[in-house]
């Protein structure tokens, strides 16, 4: 029978050895690097489209093809390193990773742009859930919290770093290719560390039933995500009631309930959906989608409205972010290290409530908020988020068996950028839905009937050489206003719907194990 690898052994004062945490420090490098290009892509698109000449449209698929990219390698990233070895298809997606970044900064065309985007995903997708499925391997259950905590620094940095730094180059070196070239350092560094440090151990294969490559499920789940997340990212722009929008979506649930359905019988399934059966990860990959939507909502629409609405430019706007992002990365081994001791309930109980009051604070967002007021809020809302992270992601692997980890890392995150893509796209329909039921409701009262207008224009035509435009004038400058005044308001009432999502969703947190011997208990049922 084939040995598996054992995590290190702890040292005298029950902590793991120094080469454990080296391997944690090496994977966390490979975590920042994907996140970070998914985050400066909507920085450049103006430039991008400067640059070949195209349409915001056709540049839409910068960053569709890469969030595709990256949900469908997810989960076939776990079985492929269950079967070729863990180190092995880490190195291989941190290569793939970081020659399709500086292929990408040379291209020549938008399909060459767009293919290669794809291609750096595709990397970005075997990096995580790989590194995730090592970390488990090298440090024992005990201090996963801690491990875990540090692994997610690098996912949520990057979304911090990478706006303000890709803004930096776009304003002042006015070249958007060398925004690809942010993480091939990281990249190099990253692989040749690697290659020393993560152990020979984790080649191994962990699936000694290998088997067939299961075609059909991946096929499936493909077509699934695939017809979900491309009208997703396209609904708001052709309109959500299109006939091919609907379609798609209906395309997408057959294909989906035909996937479990397969994945349930087959004998070797590229995901082991019977995971599900225990309580503890079910309830944390439920959460893990949530918090995603409201992590990536925010991500989304703060900068939209500082540079939209406030006029600033993507430097400043990116700034404002990387306070949230430094709070967040210190707080995530702290909560990870909390729930070692004191389970994960509590800690992402709070956490959720903690981030739906934060995002509930910008429902009051106006123009006239300054940025320290945007930024102390947002870190507020952001910390929370750091908080309760960890400790759901280390519930979900707690009752997980080695065999299935791969498999396991593969869901969680692959719900994590689905429920991210869910939360953009749903933060984007309803503002634009808001904004035009605010804008008539203003403009319902812009009439000359209105005493307030009247007095307007007759100021107007008191002030200016030419009376005869002054009420051409004074109703566009109304419009504006009006504009102005719904588009503000529909903001507020968006950051609102995020926080009754969070809100709603927190009582889950209260399902969670509130000790690590309550996961085990409930792991042992559910593999019984």
């Amino acid at each position: 029978m084939q040995q598996h690898p054992r995590s290190f052994p702890l040292q005298g004062n029950g902590s793991p050895p120094s080469a454990a945490w080296g391997v944690v420090g090496v994977v966390m490098l490979g975590n920042f690097l994907g996140p970070l290009y998914s985050s400066t892509s909507n920085v450049i698109i103006p430039n991008l489209i400067a640059s070949f000449g195209s349409d915001v449209n056709t540049m839409q698929w910068v960053v569709t093809g890469y969030m595709l990219g990256y949900s469908i390698t997810m989960p076939l990233a776990g079985w492929l390193a269950d079967v070729y070895g863990r180190r092995r298809m880490y190195l291989i997606g941190l290569t793939i990773f970081t020659l399709a970044s500086i292929l990408t900064s040379f291209a020549w065309t938008v399909p060459a742009l767009i293919g290669l985007r794809v291609l750096q995903a595709v990397g970005g997708g075997i990096i995580s859930p790989t590194g995730m499925a090592i970390i488990t391997d090298v440090v024992p259950q005990s201090q996963r919290g801690r491990a875990l905590g540090l692994w997610g620094m690098g996912m949520m940095l990057a979304p911090a770093f990478g706006p303000w730094i890709s803004g930096l180059i776009v304003d002042n070196l006015h070249d958007w290719r060398l925004v690809f070239w942010l993480g091939v350092p990281f990249g190099i560094a990253g692989l040749l560390a690697s290659a020393k440090v993560l152990p020979k151990s984790e080649d191994r294969r962990t699936n000694i039933q290998t088997g067939a490559f299961d075609f059909l499920g991946f096929g499936l789940l493909t077509g699934a995500l695939v017809a979900f997340l491309v009208p997703l990212s396209q609904g708001n722009r052709v309109g959500w009631n299109d006939a091919a929008i609907v379609l798609s979506f209906v395309v997408s649930s057959v294909l989906f309930a035909i996937f479990i359905a397969w994945e349930l019988r087959t004998t070797h399934p590229m995901l082991n959906l019977r995971l599900f059966r225990d309580r503890v990860f079910s309830v944390a990959v439920i959460l893990r989608a949530m918090v995603g939507m409201g992590y990536y909502f925010s991500i989304f629409l703060l900068p939209l409205f500082t540079q939209v609405i406030l006029g600033w430019d993507p430097t400043l706007s990116g700034l404002i972010l990387l306070p949230a992002g430094l709070a967040m990365g210190v707080l995530m081994p702290i909560s990870g290290t909390l729930a070692d001791r004191v389970g994960a309930r509590y800690l992402v109980f709070s956490g959720m409530i903690m981030a739906a009051y934060g995002t509930f604070l910008f429902a009051r967002i106006d123009t006239d908020w300054s940025a320290s007021h945007i930024t102390l809020d947002n870190m507020f809302r952001t910390a929370a988020l750091g908080l309760l992270f960890t400790p759901l992601t280390a519930a979900a692997i707690a009752n997980v068996p080695r065999l299935s980890m791969g498999a396991a890392s593969a869901i969680i995150n692959t719900v994590w950028q689905v429920g991210g893509s869910i939360g953009i796209a749903v933060g984007q329909a309803y503002l634009t839905t808001q904004t035009a039921m605010r804008l008539n409701a203003v403009a319902s009262g812009v009439t000359f009937h209105n005493t307030a207008v009247h007095i307007f224009v007759q100021n107007m035509e008191a002030h200016m050489a030419v009376p005869q435009m002054a009420q051409f004038i004074a109703l566009a400058t109304l419009d504006h206003m009006a504009m102005l005044d719904a588009s503000v308001r529909a903001y507020g009432d968006t950051f609102f719907l995020g926080a009754a999502v969070l809100a709603i969703c927190s009582p889950l947190a209260l399902l969670l194990p509130r000790k690590r011997a309550e996961a085990g208990i409930d792991g042992a049922r559910a593999r019984r």
